[in-house]
């Protein structure tokens, strides 16, 4: 059994561990200083570690029914909830009245297999009540438990980041209320740009201002309307002691006047933040690791870790100019480009990557209609979205540059010989024979790199050229060890599958002893056409 998570409780069950065994849903309630413990009947659970007890009881009032889900195709991540009902051997009425706000209570949902240690139970929810309503004493309490997922209260640059008389007093005024520069990445032959400016004017001793807080390159190239240097970048403190990285113009050869507009080229592999190991961020999945981790949303940063190695075959590289919360720069910036969906955990928020280039060898599971009988289908064969959604031919424009605020390159991915320049896909070349040329034109201001500008197209050919389809099975809870974004084989001669290539999209955990799992098919129409 895999445990992780906190108070080490199992992050998921293994097959082995479910095989015959009963499954209980358990409710952790902190509510007016007290731990109430239930479930939907009487049930005794030893902690191992603390040889307590655990006595939790009945008072659960309704079935709670619990769905993981990802959405593909959605660049944002929501809160999730569940429903949950439950009486209370306390007055709360009384308790409420006294000040115990029911919106301060928390809840931790779990799944249990009898006969196993708390400790070994897996946690599925960690939030706190939301929009709870009550009655009189003896009447169920109904409220919703939230994921702890909230609005990101950070600001990247902070808010104290920015030029004024009190952080740089000698700053010329075109510098004045600029947040400080945040340099990130490299792009093709390390080289991309971002702005700074001029803090003192000093003649003969400038300074420039190239970034808030230090960076890992050490000699750039500052660009002005003309003329050209390569300056090292120092590591320094502005007025009020808040760390920076600055260029020492002194003794330069740059000619320059206090209105220039300064570019600075990093050209040596390396921009201006760091990842975690100390190397250049140019990573996409370090990126994430790194503006996540500056959030104040809560991040399960095992599971980062676990997607990085993906992701990071995105190399990005771009310049936060002005202020912006972490998480909405993360959503806005790097999940519309990368094959992802951030979801909700109980350890907090994390990536599922979509390996759009799954073959049967990465299956984990066989889902076989045919030969099992406790496999159910459960409604039909949905068909996601119509002929409004499809997208068979690409342009993205990218590798910006910020001191004229226009991208320079392009790339187009289509399948069809009017597209001027543009790539070929047999995905597109397939839908555009189906439904004709649907076009769209997309930019990005954080790639610099054409060969990641050609993956960025690859995988939006392979999720909107053609339609998908998704189909549902009822499973026993046996089935429980899955995880969303697994990789799985369906066969189902009902329906015309045999070993069909799918990828879980949810589970809906049911206290009958099933589960609802929901598969987004992976036609590999490549792999298709060779065939044929």
């Amino acid at each position: 059994m895999i445990t992780a998570g906190k108070l080490a409780s199992a992050r998921r069950f293994d097959a082995a561990a479910l095989q015959g065994e009963v499954v209980h849903i358990l409710l952790d309630l902190t509510y007016a200083g007290r731990v109430f413990r239930l479930a939907r009947q009487e049930l005794f659970v030893t902690s191992t570690a603390t040889g307590t007890q655990y006595q939790y009881v009945g008072d659960l009032a309704d079935e709670i029914e619990w769905e993981e889900v990802i959405d593909l195709f959605n660049a944002s991540s929501d809160s999730v909830s569940v429903p949950v009902s439950f009486t209370l051997p306390v007055d709360v009425p009384a308790l409420v009245q006294g000040g115990h706000d029911l919106l301060s209570a928390t809840g931790e949902l779990s799944l249990w297999i009898e006969g196993t240690s708390y400790e070994s139970r897996r946690v599925l929810l960690r939030g706190r009540l939301s929009s709870p309503s009550y009655g009189y004493p003896d009447e169920p309490i109904t409220a919703s438990i939230e994921s702890e997922f909230a609005e990101d209260r950070s600001v990247i640059p902070p808010l104290s980041h920015v030029i004024t008389d009190e952080t740089w007093p000698l700053a010329v005024d075109g510098a004045l209320g600029r947040s400080y520069p945040l340099p990130f990445g490299s792009g093709p032959g390390g080289v991309h740009q971002s702005l700074a400016y001029l803090v003192d004017p000093t003649v003969g001793a400038e300074v420039l201002l190239v970034a808030s807080g230090l960076c890992v390159a050490g000699d750039v190239r500052v660009v002005v309307p003309g003329s050209i240097a390569t300056e090292t970048v120092q590591h320094s403190v502005d007025a009020l002691g808040q760390v920076v990285s600055i260029i020492d113009m002194t003794g330069t050869a740059l000619v320059f006047t206090s209105d220039d507009t300064f570019g600075i080229i990093w050209n040596q592999g390396e921009g201006g933040m760091a990842s975690r190991e100390g190397a250049s961020l140019s990573g996409a999945g370090d990126a994430l690791e790194v503006f996540l981790g500056l959030s104040t949303v809560p991040v399960d940063f095992g599971r980062v870790a676990a997607a990085k190695p993906y992701l990071n075959q995105f190399k990005i590289a771009g310049c936060i100019l002005e202020g912006v919360t972490p998480f909405e720069w993360v959503t806005s910036n790097l999940s519309p480009i990368l094959p992802m969906s951030l979801v909700n955990g109980p350890d907090g928020l994390y990536p599922i990557p979509w390996r759009y280039t799954a073959t049967a060898a990465d299956a984990v599971a066989h889902i076989n209609a045919d030969i099992d009988p406790e496999l159910q289908l459960d409604g039909v064969v949905q068909v996601d979205g119509g002929i409004r959604d499809i997208v068979n031919r690409f342009k993205l424009r990218y590798a910006l540059r910020p001191t004229e605020g226009e991208m320079y390159k392009f790339v187009t991915l289509g399948g069809d010989d009017d597209a001027s320049g543009a790539a070929d896909s047999l995905y597109c070349r397939q839908s555009q024979a189906r439904y004709g040329v649907r076009s769209e034109d997309a930019e990005t201001s954080v790639v610099h790199d054409p060969a990641t500008a050609a993956l960025i197209l690859s995988w939006w050919a392979r999720a909107r050229a053609l339609p998908t389809r998704v189909v549902s099975y009822v499973v026993p809870h046996s089935w429980g060890w899955l995880e969303r974004g697994n990789v799985a084989l369906l066969t189902d001669s009902n329906l015309a599958f045999s070993g069909q290539l799918s990828l879980l999209e949810s589970m809906t955990y049911r206290e009958d002893g099933t589960l609802r799992l929901q598969f987004r098919l992976i036609d590999d129409v490549a792999r298709a056409f060779r065939s044929a």
